[in-house]
C-alpha cells in the first residue's frame, strides 16, 4: 500500500468497516451485531447499511431482520479474478517451496478435462521428474490429477470415471470405488499423497488452490523419489505443500473458514 500524506475519508472508512464485519462463518448479521463489531453508533451503522443497500452492496431480509453482502461483490470478484495471473501470483511461493523441501515443484491447471502443468522447477541434482512429464495428462494421473478431479462437478467426475482407468505403473489403482473414496478424502483434507502410481519410484504430494469464491483454480505440490519421501521428510513436505496451497489461495482472495 502507498504511503500518501493525506487523511482518509471517514465516511468511506466506516462503510468499509461495516462491510468487513461480515465473515464466512456468520455471513448474515443483524444491525445490533454489526454495531457491536464496528463500535459505531447504531444510527450511523443504519445510514451506512441503507446506502450500501441502495447500491446493491448489501441486502436486507425483512423476515430475519438481517443483512448480508450483495451480489454486486460477485461482479468485482470476477473483475479481480480475470486480471490475476495464477502463475505470476504463485511463483514466489513456489520458489520458496522448492528451496524448503528441495524437491521438484509443480503448479497445474485443468484445461479441457486434462491436467496441464503451467509451472515446474526441478531439483538441481538427482531425479529430474519433469523429464517423464508430458504437457498434458488425464485427470486420473497422479496426485495432481486426482486433486483436480476432486474439485470438478459431479457430472464431469462421472463422465471421466466411466471410462477405463489407465494403469500408468503396476501400482496404479484403477478401481473406481477406491478413486471415489480418495476424492471424498481430498475434499475433506485438502491434501493427497500418492506413491508409485503415476511414475514408478516417484511420490507425489498435491493440494488444491482455491479462489475468492472457493472455486478450484489449480493444484500445487511436489514430486520426489519414493525412497527419500518417507518419515519426517515426508511430513515436512506435506506441511510445506499445505502451507503453499493456503498462501496462494489467500493471494487469490480465498479466506479460510478456520
Amino acid at each position: 500500500m502507498r504511503d500518501v500524506k493525506m487523511d482518509s475519508i471517514r465516511a468511506i472508512d466506516r462503510a468499509i468497516d461495516v462491510v468487513n464485519a461480515f465473515r464466512h462463518q456468520d455471513s448474515e448479521l443483524t444491525i445490533e451485531m454489526i454495531t457491536h463489531r464496528v463500535k459505531l453508533p447504531k444510527a450511523t451503522v443504519y445510514r451506512v447499511l441503507y446506502t450500501l443497500e441502495r447500491r446493491r452492496w448489501v441486502t436486507f431480509n425483512p423476515q430475519t431482520l438481517t443483512y448480508k453482502l450483495g451480489l454486486k461483490f460477485l461482479e468485482y470478484a470476477d473483475i479481480v479474478t480475470a486480471n490475476l495471473d495464477i502463475r505470476k501470483e504463485a511463483e514466489p511461493i513456489l520458489e520458496a517451496l522448492h528451496e524448503q523441501v528441495n524437491q521438484t515443484v509443480f503448479l497445474s491447471i485443468v484445461e479441457d478435462d486434462h491436467l496441464v502443468y503451467v509451472y515446474q522447477k526441478e531439483v538441481r541434482e538427482g531425479l529430474k521428474v519433469s523429464l517423464f512429464e508430458g504437457p498434458q495428462r488425464p485427470l486420473v494421473y497422479g496426485a495432481f490429477g486426482l486433486v483436480s478431479l476432486a474439485y470438478l462437478d459431479e457430472s464431469s467426475q462421472k463422465t471421466i470415471l466411466s471410462k477405463p482407468i489407465p494403469a500408468f505403473t503396476p501400482a496404479t489403482v484403477t478401481d473406481v470405488s477406491i478413486i471415489q473414496e480418495r476424492i471424498r478424502a481430498i475434499r475433506s483434507q485438502r491434501i493427497y499423497i500418492e506413491r508409485d502410481e503415476a511414475i514408478y519410484g516417484v511420490t507425489g504430494v498435491a493440494a488444491p488452490v482455491l479462489n475468492g469464491q472457493g472455486k478450484f483454480v489449480a493444484a500445487v505440490g511436489i514430486n520426489g523419489p519414493t525412497m527419500t519421501m518417507v518419515d519426517t521428510h515426508l511430513e515436512e513436505c506435506i506441511k510445506a505443500v499445505q502451507a503453499a496451497s493456503e498462501k496462494i489461495s489467500q493471494k487469490l482472495g480465498y479466506a479460510s473458514a478456520k
